[in-house]
């Protein structure tokens, strides 16, 4: 199963050569992951893996994204329940993206 995982956030290249880089703000990772994998799982692993995912994304002890983060997981172009998408299993395609809040007018 194929998903893409892509960070909008001020990382640029500090994840490191898994990760394209494509500007300071924008990096992103595809890979093969196994069939029933969830968002929580798949974080835990990446934030176990990359220092920097654990600081600045995803809490390991709290099972939990950090607070001001938004995650969106599209599959086939459309959005995956944010009520749903922690635990549902991912599917081959989705693409799951990490932004910072913003707030303002």
């Amino acid at each position: 199963m194929h998903i893409r995982v892509e960070f909008w956030m001020w990382l640029g290249d500090k994840l490191g050569p898994d990760f394209q880089f494509l500007s300071e703000m924008r990096s992103f990772r595809e890979m093969d992951v196994e069939e029933g994998l969830t968002v929580i799982h798949l974080f835990d692993r990446l934030a176990a893996s990359y220092p920097l995912i654990e600081e600045k994304i995803f809490n390991r002890d709290r099972k939990k994204f950090h607070p001001n983060l938004s995650v969106i997981v599209t599959q086939d172009g459309q959005v995956v329940s944010p009520f749903s998408m922690e635990e549902s299993p991912l599917q081959d395609g989705c693409k799951i993206t990490v932004l910072p809040l913003y707030v303002g007018g």
